[in-house]
C-alpha cells in the first residue's frame, strides 16, 4: 500500500508502535488496537472526500469524550451521511484507487444481510486492511495475507447533521493533530440510550456482546460527561430516535410505555448480575474487559450491576426532570462512602455502622434479600437500595453519621 497518502505517520502502524501504546495504556488486545487505529485512518479518508456531510458516531467517536484510562478499542465505523449513494461508492472507490496499489487491501465489500433486522437507509461495507501482527494475534489461519477486515457503515440522512470537531491528540491507539466530526456529545449519548431494551429499541439478546459493549458507552458518558450532558437536548433526541427506531423495527402503533418498561427491564438484569445465577450476562462483561479494555479499567459484575442502577436513575430523570440533579445527588452520596476521611480501626467501625444503617433504613426498596446484602460493601448496598424516591433520605441518614 502507498503510506504516503495516509494521514498518520506510517511508524504509528508499525508493531513498536502498537506494542508501546498497549504496554503504555494497560491494554492487551493489540488486534483491536490496531483496528482501532485503521478506523481512525479510514474515517480520515472519508471525511477528506465527504467534507461537512459526514459524522462520525458510535463507539468511535465515544472515546474522543472519555479520559485515555476510560477508553475502549472499536472495530466498526459508524457514521452519518447526507449524500447520495452514488457519493458513497465514488468515494470508497477513490480511496481504493489511492491506497490499493495492486494488493488487496482497501477493497470495499458492500454487505446487504437476507434478513435485516432495521429497515433504515444504510450501507455496510467489509474491508480489509494491513496488519504487522502474526496469525495467532489476529486469530487467523497460519500462512493467509496479513489483514484483517474493519466494518463500515454509513447511516443516510436527508439533511446534514450537527457536529463538533475533536483531535486525537488524547486517543490510546496514537496521538493526532488531526481534527475528526463527531457527534455533539448530547446528541452520542441520546443515541447510545437507545441501545437499551432489548425487546422494543434496543440491541436484542442475540447480540449481548453489542449490547454489553453500548452499556459501557452510557455508563462512561455519564460518569465523564455528565456535567456537560443538555438533559433537555438529550430527551428530545432520545425521543426522535426512540420513535424512529420503534416504527423500523415493529411498525405498529407507536408506545413509548412499552419502550420505558422494556429499558427498565433489561437494566434491572443489568443490575443483579452479581446477584444470581445470569452466568450468560457474567460471561459477555468478562469477555468484552479482555477484550476491549485496559487492565486498570474496573468493569466486574459487581461495577455492572452499580451502573446499572445509576444508569436507571438517568433514564428516569432523562424522561421526567429538567436536570440531573438526582443523579449528582446519588453520585455524591457514593463519593461520600468512600470514607477517605477514615483509617484503619475507625473506618472499619464506620462501614460497619452504615452498612447497618441502610440495610435497616431501606432495604425494603432492593429486590435483593438482606441477608445478602450484608455481604456487599457499601457502594454496592447504595445502588441496590437507591431510587429518585428515597434519595434525600439516604443523603441525610449518611450526612448524620459521617461528620
Amino acid at each position: 500500500m502507498n503510506y504516503t497518502k495516509i494521514f498518520h505517520d506510517k511508524t504509528a502502524f508499525s508493531r513498536e508502535y502498537l506494542q508501546n501504546r498497549m504496554e503504555l495504556y494497560g491494554f492487551k488486545n493489540m488486534s483491536r488496537m490496531e483496528l482501532f487505529l485503521w478506523d481512525l485512518e479510514l474515517f480520515l479518508q472519508i471525511q477528506k472526500r465527504l467534507g461537512e456531510h459526514i459524522v462520525l458516531k458510535g463507539g468511535a467517536a465515544t472515546q474522543f469524550y472519555l479520559p485515555i484510562e476510560a477508553q475502549r478499542t472499536s472495530v466498526d465505523i459508524d457514521m452519518i451521511f447526507c449524500g447520495t449513494d452514488e457519493q458513497v461508492k465514488n468515494t470508497l472507490d477513490d480511496i481504493t484507487k489511492e491506497l490499493r496499489e495492486g494488493s488487496e487491501f482497501f477493497l470495499f465489500k458492500e454487505h446487504i444481510p437476507k434478513n435485516p433486522k432495521t429497515n433504515l437507509p444504510m450501507h455496510t461495507y467489509h474491508v480489509d486492511v494491513p496488519s504487522v501482527l502474526t496469525y495467532k494475534e489476529r486469530n487467523a489461519e497460519e500462512g493467509v495475507v496479513d489483514k484483517q477486515e474493519l466494518k463500515i457503515e454509513f447511516i443516510m440522512e436527508s439533511e446534514d447533521w450537527e457536529f463538533t470537531r475533536k483531535t486525537g491528540k488524547e486517543i490510546f491507539a496514537v496521538e493526532s493533530d488531526f481534527e475528526y466530526q463527531l457527534l455533539p456529545v448530547s446528541h452520542l449519548f441520546a443515541d447510545k440510550f437507545t441501545t437499551i431494551g432489548c425487546n422494543t429499541i434496543g440491541v436484542q439478546n442475540d447480540r449481548m456482546d453489542e449490547q454489553v459493549k453500548q452499556f459501557y458507552d452510557v455508563v462512561m458518558l455519564t460518569v465523564y460527561r455528565l456535567d456537560e450532558l443538555d438533559i433537555n437536548e438529550v430527551r428530545k433526541k432520545y425521543l426522535k430516535r426512540a420513535e424512529k427506531e420503534w416504527y423500523d423495527r415493529k411498525g405498529s402503533a407507536y408506545d413509548i410505555q412499552e419502550i420505558i418498561a422494556d429499558v427498565r427491564k433489561q437494566l434491572y438484569r443489568y443490575s443483579m448480575v452479581d446477584s444470581g445465577e445470569d452466568a450468560e450476562l457474567k460471561k459477555y462483561i468478562n469477555d468484552f474487559k479482555a477484550l476491549y479494555l485496559n487492565s486498570k479499567v474496573e468493569f466486574s459484575p459487581q461495577f455492572v450491576a452499580c451502573e446499572a442502577s445509576l444508569v436507571r436513575l438517568m433514564y428516569e430523570a432523562m424522561l421526567e426532570a429538567d436536570n440531573w440533579d438526582s443523579v449528582k445527588k446519588a453520585l455524591a452520596i457514593e463519593k461520600k462512602l468512600e470514607l477517605d476521611q477514615y483509617e484503619g480501626k475507625e473506618k472499619g467501625a464506620k462501614v460497619r455502622e452504615l452498612r447497618e444503617m441502610l440495610i435497616k433504613e431501606f432495604a425494603s426498596y432492593s429486590t435483593i434479600p438482606a441477608n445478602i446484602l450484608k455481604g456487599k460493601n457499601l457502594k454496592r448496598i447504595l445502588w441496590a437500595v437507591v431510587d429518585k424516591d428515597n434519595l434525600d433520605e439516604i443523603q441525610g441518614k449518611v450526612a448524620q453519621l459521617i461528620k
